[in-house]
C-alpha cells in the first residue's frame, strides 16, 4: 500500500482556501482490509502558529466495527478531501499517514507511539503569501 498527499497548488493567497486530499493506494494484486479510522490527515501545521493548531483530520467512527472496514481492491484507493481556511502567512505543511493500531495521541506529522504508524506520505509543502 501507498499513501500520498495532493493540493492542487503550492502557492496560495493569505484570504484564499487551501484543498488538500489524502488517498491510500493497494498497489498490490490481492484485496487488503483498511480500516478508515487509521487514515490520518491532511494535516496542515503552519511553520508559524498563530493561535491553536488545526485539529487532526480524522473520520468519526461508525456504530459497528464492520462499517468503518473498507475493502480495498488491487491498484484502488480510498482518501478524503479538507479545505482549510485562515492558515497564516508563510510555509505550511501538509501531513498524513496511515496507522499501524489506533492510539489517541495524534500530531499532525506523526503519533506520539512511535510504533503506531503504518505508512507515512510524503509531507507537501504550501506557501500562503
Amino acid at each position: 500500500m501507498q499513501v500520498f498527499l495532493e493540493v492542487e497548488r503550492d502557492q496560495f493567497r493569505t484570504r484564499g482556501a487551501v484543498t488538500a486530499r489524502i488517498f491510500v493506494l493497494n498497489d498490490s494484486y490481492e484485496p487488503v482490509i483498511l480500516d478508515r479510522r487509521l487514515l490520518v490527515g491532511p494535516n496542515p501545521a503552519p511553520e508559524r502558529l498563530a493561535g491553536a493548531p488545526f485539529p487532526v483530520s480524522l473520520e468519526p467512527a461508525l456504530p459497528r466495527e464492520e462499517q468503518n472496514l473498507i475493502v480495498l481492491n488491487p491498484w484502488c484507493f480510498y482518501g478524503r478531501q479538507r479545505t482549510f481556511d485562515g492558515l497564516p502567512p508563510g510555509r505550511v505543511m501538509i501531513h498524513g499517514y496511515l496507522l499501524r493500531k489506533a492510539t489517541h495521541s495524534l500530531l499532525p506529522e506523526r503519533p506520539v507511539e512511535p510504533d503506531a504508524i503504518h505508512l507515512p506520505a510524503a509531507p507537501l509543502r504550501v506557501v500562503i503569501e
